[in-house]
């Protein structure tokens, strides 16, 4: 285990109860393909064509690209105190790196779309509590070291930030 890692890992180990396992599992989810998924699937339904799409093809990349980042580097998972099931390699944390992608592009939609500055706010703390709440829940639950799930928040918000400027806004200059 890496110098930074086992501080995190020992935090919240100190946590552990029935229910903080609980909290932590019901966090976890919100990294998992069927909340995602359904989420893509409700932006359909809810607004428009145009926030799905943008929306399928960042979640649909952002696979691809966790995929090849797991196959170049091939980290192991943790096998310390493992609370849950998950297969594949360790780094980055798909789970949270997903999160990042689905919940930051919303965050990026809310700013562009809502008006009220009090909605904008509350959503923005909400989106990225979760984002954390599922990068914790992944070291709690033993299946990831806390540098994976760093790693899952940055390479995620450095994708966002890239795929915003080339591909969302691109797409509207060359209209």
């Amino acid at each position: 285990m890496i110098l930074f890692d086992y501080p995190f890992y020992q935090a919240l180990m100190k946590l552990f109860s029935p229910n903080a396992t609980l909290i932590f599992r019901f966090f976890t989810t919100f990294g998992s393909a069927i909340v995602i998924i359904t989420g893509i699937l409700s932006i359909l339904i809810l607004f428009n064509k145009k926030y799905f799409k943008y929306m399928s093809i960042a979640c649909l990349l952002g696979i691809i690209l966790n995929t090849i980042i797991k196959n170049i580097v091939k980290r192991p998972r943790p096998k310390v105190f493992v609370m849950t099931h998950s297969t594949g390699y360790s780094f980055p944390s798909s789970h949270t790196m997903m999160a990042t992608i689905f919940f930051g592009l919303l965050i990026y939609f809310i700013w562009k779309t809502v008006k009220s500055r009090k909605l904008k706010y509350f959503l923005t703390f909400l989106f990225s509590f979760i984002i954390i709440g599922v990068g914790l829940s992944r070291i709690y639950l033993g299946v990831h070291y806390a540098t994976d799930v760093l790693a899952g928040i940055i390479i995620g918000i450095i994708y966002l930030v890239l795929f915003t400027k080339f591909f969302i806004n691109h797409k509207k200059a060359t209209k």
